[in-house]
């Protein structure tokens, strides 16, 4: 007898073992028949048997009318083979996993074009399994990205816009279609660059060569250009801040990402920052400084013919108008530092003078006689911008001291101490300078001026709460820079003995009225203020009590 019928079997089920996907064939009956080494591999379980099973124990959601025999009449199956089919498989031992399955007929075939066809009874199923669960895995894994992708490209406030290597749009997020004007179906597959990019601010031609999205299509370079022109469906420029980045394949250039953010509403508020500038700096300051000249004219009565009652009104008009024009002055030059438009001089100086400084400016802000001091300045030295500190200082005084831009304090009932605390000292390389009055603060005025200055030195502002102790306190910390912290100064020489005036000698000038009195121990002349009453830092006469440090 031949050995070739046995030799092609043997070749046959070598080539079916050699798949990379489970072979079941299946009679008329529906039962596995036959099954490759893959097959038993992915579906059978130790200890049970594959063939000889059901096809739908296998495959619940199989389509029984496949199976060849009566179930399925010859010639309805439109075809031998069909497409695949995704559904889940069972193991011999219960467990599922997702697979996708593509039928074949074999056998029978010329029943299929007899006129009167019939089942033989020979016919089989063949059925190739391909097991999914790594690629439903992935394939879910690469949807659920897509998904995020989308969400954030729909919930991104910048136009982002994808383009091929051509230049045309393959990606747009509804921000970018927003800001041009068009929809994103509208924007599909068009080249970008004639469409919103096609001429300059002017008007004149923008040639694609010399835009930044050709330079990354060409070279692969990133680019981001501030104050670009684009042009929306309406024919009008769009001012704004562009990216375009290159989208790459591995190490092959596929596309490009445009990016960018709408300026108009930046312009818009930079237009109204430079006319609330134009409108304090021109239109207010000048007719205040002037008004309050031609009062103080007035005030002074070289000729004495005003009535008391008159000219104290004159003073008072006077010295309000003269805290308004401080406050102008002040806010510019926070707005001016704030816009870049000046720098910080920083400078090593001592921060008792600063807080000094910082006391006469917040009387210039509240006016004389509403507040006392206690101060407490040691002697340390700093690098920050002496005058810039001053005037967040006198700010910070002010707020503390509840008197407002028209120069009231709120309404209480009862006695109030209108003291304010003012003390500075050392922590290690940095400056702690405590403000404490008998209000809380926080003024829309004040407050903004005072963080903006401390934050540009790079310092912190903090609120805190004494206990015990009514109103508001804020804690200012300034770094030292290259300033030497807590110096020593000289001791001045002792003046020397003079003659004692007699009774009816001329009287020098008193703190009361205004006069400068020397501060023993310190070196320094500080005009005193009869309204005001300073408390002496560590320099001053024994017996003289000041506030302890805080902080």
């Amino acid at each position: 007898m031949s050995s070739r019928p046995s030799r092609g079997a043997a070749r046959l089920a070598a080539i079916l073992d050699a798949l990379p996907d489970a072979l079941l064939l299946v009679n008329a009956n529906g039962t596995v028949v036959n099954a490759n080494s893959i097959a038993l591999e992915v579906m059978e379980s130790p200890g049970t048997g594959l063939v000889g099973r059901g096809v739908l124990d296998l495959l619940p959601q199989f389509d029984s009318k496949l199976i060849p025999g009566s179930m399925r009449r010859p010639g309805d199956d439109g075809g031998d083979r069909r497409k695949p089919t995704r559904m889940i498989a069972r193991r011999t031992d219960g467990s599922e996993f997702p697979v996708e399955i593509t039928t074949a007929n074999l056998d029978g075939r010329d029943a299929y074009r007899d006129p009167h066809p019939g089942f033989t009874g020979d016919e089989l199923l063949m059925i190739v399994v391909r097991d999914l669960t790594g690629t439903v895995d992935t394939e879910a894994e690469l949807a659920r990205s897509q998904r995020q992708t989308e969400m954030i490209l729909r919930a991104a406030a910048e136009g982002v816009v994808g383009t091929d290597t051509e230049g045309r749009v393959v990606l747009v997020n509804p921000a970018a279609a927003q800001i041009l004007g068009y929809r994103a179906t509208d924007l599909g597959n068009r080249e970008l660059h004639g469409l919103i990019q096609h001429s300059r601010a002017d008007g004149s031609p923008f040639p694609f060569e010399e835009s930044p999205l050709a330079d990354t299509l060409r070279s692969g370079r990133k680019h981001r250009v501030r104050g670009q022109v684009l042009w929306n469906k309406a024919g009008q420029a769009v001012s704004v801040d562009l990216t375009t980045s290159p989208v790459r394949d591995g190490d092959q250039l596929v596309g490009a990402v445009m990016t960018f953010t709408d300026r108009r509403p930046y312009d818009a508020l930079a237009a109204r920052h430079a006319q609330l500038l134009a409108v304090l700096g021109d239109a207010l300051r000048g007719p205040l400084e002037e008004l309050r000249g031609e009062l103080g004219t007035l005030a002074a009565d070289d000729a004495g013919q005003l009535w008391p009652e008159a000219n104290q009104l004159l003073h008072h008009l006077a010295a309000g108008y003269s805290r308004m024009t401080t406050l102008v002055d002040n806010v510019l030059g926070f707005q001016r530092l704030d816009a870049g438009a000046e720098k910080l001089a920083k400078k090593k100086v001592l921060i008792d003078g600063v807080v000094a400084a910082g006391v006469d400016g917040a009387v210039e802000l509240i006016g004389p006689g509403r507040v006392q001091f206690a101060v407490h300045a040691p002697t340390i030295e700093a690098e920050v911008d002496g005058e810039r500190i001053a005037t967040a200082l006198a700010h910070l005084i002010a707020d503390v001291a509840g008197v407002d831009a028209t120069g009231k304090t709120p309404q209480g009932s009862g006695y109030m101490d209108s003291t304010v605390v003012v003390a500075a000292a050392q922590r290690g390389d940095v400056v702690r300078i405590e403000v404490r009055g008998p209000y809380d603060g926080g003024s829309p005025v004040h407050e903004p001026v005072v963080r903006g200055i401390v934050q540009a030195h790079g310092g912190v502002l903090q609120t805190v709460e004494v206990p015990g102790a009514p109103g508001g306190a804020y804690v200012l910390e300034l770094p030292l820079g290259s300033g030497a912290g807590t110096v020593t100064l000289p001791e001045p020489a002792a003046p020397e003995p003079g003659p004692e005036p007699g009774p009816a000698g001329p009287a020098g000038p008193t703190a009361a009225e205004g006069g400068a009195v020397a501060e023993p121990g310190s070196g320094r002349r500080r005009a005193r203020r009869g309204v005001d009453a300073f408390l002496e830092d560590e320099a001053g006469p024994a017996g003289a009590e000041g506030p302890p440090p805080t902080g």
